[in-house]
């Protein structure tokens, strides 16, 4: 099999370490390239066709000029609203994917929650939605004590804009919350209003994924059914004009660098789940 040649800018980041793991094991890649701050330069840049960026907010930028010519898959936020970026999430937008040569990754957040609310999009009167997540997910290390916070309730979060960026509705609160004794793994529970009654909703998820291998629609959820793992696992529900949808990954992988790889194998027309676990 032909490799491709890649480099990474943060590798020593949160999302760049999983991400090296899953590269170094890929079957279709050679890494050429590594930078981090903390840890330097190794290869050279100029050898490398594709470079993922798994940099903080607002750095991604300061590379561009450099990666002129190259495919790139940016893991941070900074150009996930940027219309000449094609938005990573394979499910959804994977036909445009293939083609893409900027590839902005989606938050952890948001792809459990637009993952869920996908099928449902044209049918949306409100949305509420309640997301918890473990220490990773706010890019902080797990700590021995317990303890539950809630943070930028409302529609503060900068996820939300994502979801709002293609479920096109107005009323719509979201309160994300992390458990600072738990490492990783999200759960998204989510409220639907919609405008009447949808007959049969479990078939319209079964029949939206069916060629989605990493999308399992599951009678329980639990984080231990998909840590280190790229699945996103979702139950539906319906009463009367409500529908509840739960859905859960792994914030690093389906929610970060397994999508990153997922996105990445489809730039380059290879088995869409080559290099991941649970594909």
């Amino acid at each position: 099999m032909k490799k491709v040649k890649v480099g990474i800018i943060g590798y020593t980041g949160r999302l760049g370490k999983p991400l090296v793991e899953i590269l170094q094991k890929h079957p279709a890649v050679e890494i050429v390239y590594t930078e981090s701050r903390s840890e330097g330069c190794y290869g050279t840049l100029s050898e490398a066709e594709n470079v993922f960026l798994a940099l903080p907010y607002d750095e991604s930028v300061n590379y561009l000029k450099k990666l002129s010519g190259k495919k790139i898959i940016d893991l941070s936020i900074d150009h996930r609203d940027d219309s000449s970026w094609t938005y990573g999430l394979p499910e959804i937008f994977g036909d445009e994917i293939k083609d893409a040569k900027k590839v902005a990754n989606p938050g952890c957040y948001a792809t459990s929650i637009l993952i869920a609310l996908y099928p449902l999009k044209d049918k949306i009167i409100s949305i509420r939605i309640s997301s918890t997540s473990g220490m990773s997910g706010a890019g902080m290390a797990q700590k021995k004590e317990d303890n539950f916070v809630s943070y930028k309730e409302g529609d503060q979060h900068p996820q939300i804009k994502e979801v709002s960026r293609f479920i096109d509705i107005n009323d719509i609160l979201f309160v994300p919350q992390r458990i600072d004794s738990t490492e990783k793994g999200i759960i998204s529970t989510i409220f639907v209003r919609t405008c009447k009654k949808i007959s049969n909703v479990q078939k319209l998820y079964q029949d939206a994924y069916k060629n989605c291998q990493f999308v399992r629609i599951c009678d329980s959820i639990e984080t231990k059914n998909v840590i280190d793992t790229n699945f996103c696992d979702i139950k539906i529900m319906e009463f009367a004009n409500e529908v509840l949808i739960i859905s859960t990954l792994d914030n690093l992988l389906k929610g970060g660098a397994g999508q990153a790889v997922q996105n990445f194998n489809l730039m380059y027309g290879l088995k869409e789940s080559l290099g991941l676990t649970g594909g």
